[in-house]
């Protein structure tokens, strides 16, 4: 089981915030501040360099992935964390009400499932989808890059494969 951190700016609606019912659910941790992320954590984040990959499963064993919750509007303004492993996660389409078919605009809770997947954690990643009324929709339409890019071996070729998925 990977354990799974949650830094959330309470920028969303309650009702509607997916790292909320992931915290309430039990299956990711509140961190209160981004200092208390574990030092090497995987942190997801749009602006990281390299693509998360099936060969960042051991740090993620060892010591967890980080959801930053934020909306889209302030993106800008992404906290940086230090001592983290940042990684982006390659083009997939939100499922959410929300964002509901737009690229790349996924929430935090279709974000932690698809890091999941992709480094290899299906069941865990199927039990946080399970939780969300959305969650069978965004495995169907991510089904084909979700599962090419957990077989790649590495970060440069999750990158070469999204080509493929990218209109």
């Amino acid at each position: 089981m990977i354990p799974l951190y949650v830094y959330d700016e309470k920028q969303c609606d309650p009702r509607k915030c997916s790292a909320r019912k992931m915290v309430s659910s039990g299956l990711a941790r509140e961190v209160g501040h981004i200092r208390a992320i574990p030092s090497g954590a995987i942190v997801l984040s749009p602006y990281a360099e390299k693509a998360l990959s099936p060969a960042d499963k051991g740090t993620a064993m060892r010591r967890g992935i980080a959801v930053m919750d934020l909306t889209w509007a302030n993106i800008d303004s992404f906290p940086k964390v230090r001592g983290a492993t940042e990684r982006a996660l390659p083009f997939l389409l939100a499922a959410n009400p929300v964002n509901w078919g737009r690229p790349m605009e996924l929430n935090s809770a279709e974000a932690a499932a698809a890091a999941l997947f992709i480094i290899g954690e299906r069941e865990q990643a199927l039990d946080v989808l399970g939780r969300f009324r959305y969650g069978d929709q965004f495995l169907a339409l991510n089904k084909e890059p979700l599962e090419a890019y957990a077989e790649c071996k590495d970060s440069a070729e999750v990158v070469r494969v999204q080509e493929e998925f990218i209109p």
